[in-house]
């Protein structure tokens, strides 16, 4: 495991009973890329390998795990398209899959140290450290709100609240299994299925802003000319039309819900070599990221295309119909565990942070979080 003072991350390697060991995070990026991009070439230029390398490492899988990989096209040792075959792809999302359960294990993991200075601080007052477990979707992480909310809270109460980021429908997942005291999330639909289930004992919506459908500045599929009357739906459904490249979260996070929502609401069941589906990206800024590289349009929510600061390489295309703003709109809410559930639940204590969030110190620095580098605040408060 290699770590440093902001990141901490597990090096995962594959190996059978007398098999070679081999580089799983090469091995499933490097099949990632080339469902991506159609070409070992290009997938082993995409992780700044050789194409001698990739295809080695290809073989050397595959003779291991006794089955066929990647499929390649005609066009000669070098030019050649690629495919993956269904075993890839089952094989790839198998591994997403587990790669994403260990960095949730690692993150709580993490989340559960103390710092040596707030253990000798705790003892010298002669009590243990009081906390609260939050799993949460990506965004209020990724903009630094949370950080600045659970130091606020720390300081108000004593109370440490620690957080496990990830997307809403992992967040929901990790609440039904009884280890956290609290989720916050943005995906109505299965937030409704968790409470009707008897997953949820309350629910508080705390901020939202908008998704936004944004894309490359040359917008090859012409969104430009009829993005005042089209709608979000209507530029989804041209999107589509064109063919032309579309990144989706395809993780079951909030984001990728409303995406898929969209795409029914449009009509139209995406898929073909312009879909792009990436959920071993890292969240929204991870998103951004990659569709810059692909020019390609996605969908996130305002306040991380802010934060990517990615304004003069892409363009917001989403449309004005008052008729769709409701699909556009990005609550954030906070549901307690049930205790009946979970007798482990710190419900009264996780009571007291919603409240606090949601009517008191919490809801004004939500407020005002971002308005100094962003001249308005990144998230609107509820209420």
């Amino acid at each position: 495991m290699s770590t440093n003072n902001r990141e901490k991350e597990f090096i995962l390697s594959l190996q059978l009973e007398g098999k070679r060991r081999l580089s799983a995070d090469n091995l499933f990026n490097l099949l990632e890329n080339i469902l991506l991009l159609g070409s070992i070439s290009k997938a082993a230029a995409e992780l700044g390998v050789s194409y001698r390398y990739a295809w080695g490492l290809i073989k050397e899988a595959e003779k291991a795990l006794n089955m066929l990989l990647v499929e390649k096209k005609v066009g000669g040792y070098e030019g050649g398209g690629a495919v993956l075959t269904s075993k890839g792809k089952e094989l790839l999302e198998q591994y997403k899959g587990f790669k994403r359960e260990v960095d949730s294990q690692l993150s709580r993991f993490l989340a559960s140290s103390l710092s040596r200075d707030e253990e000798e601080k705790s003892l010298e007052e002669g009590k243990g450290m009081q906390h609260l477990l939050l799993a949460t979707t990506m965004e209020p992480v990724e903009t630094g709100l949370l950080d600045v909310l659970e130091q606020a809270y720390y300081r108000r109460s004593g109370v440490l609240v620690r957080h496990i980021a990830v997307g809403s429908g992992r967040a929901l997942e990790i609440a039904k299994e009884g280890r956290v005291d609290m989720v916050l999330t943005h995906a109505p639909q299965l937030e409704e299925e968790f409470i009707q289930e008897g997953w949820g004992g309350f629910k508080k919506n705390v901020m939202y802003n908008n998704f936004w459908l944004v894309g490359p500045n040359s917008d090859p599929a012409c969104l430009q000319q009829i993005k005042e009357e089209a709608g979000v739906t209507g530029l989804f459904r041209q999107i589509a039309l064109a063919k032309k490249p579309f990144i989706s979260r395809g993780d079951q996070s909030g984001t990728h819900l409303r995406e898929q929502e969209i795409w029914q609401k449009a009509g139209i069941s995406p898929g073909g070599k312009w879909y792009l589906e990436s959920p071993g990206v890292a969240g929204n800024l991870g998103i951004l990221k990659l569709a810059q590289e692909k020019e390609a349009y996605t969908l996130v929510d305002a306040a991380s295309f802010l934060l990517a600061r990615c304004q003069e390489k892409m363009t917001v295309y989403t449309g004005n119909d008052d008729q769709e703003k409701a699909l556009l709109a990005n609550v954030f809410s906070l549901i307690l565990v049930n205790p009946y559930r979970f007798v482990s639940v710190k419900y009264d204590d996780a009571m007291d942070f919603a409240l606090w969030l949601t009517e008191g110190e919490g809801k004004e620095i939500i407020a005002g979080f971002g308005t100094d580098t962003y001249k308005e605040p990144l998230f609107k408060v509820v209420g």
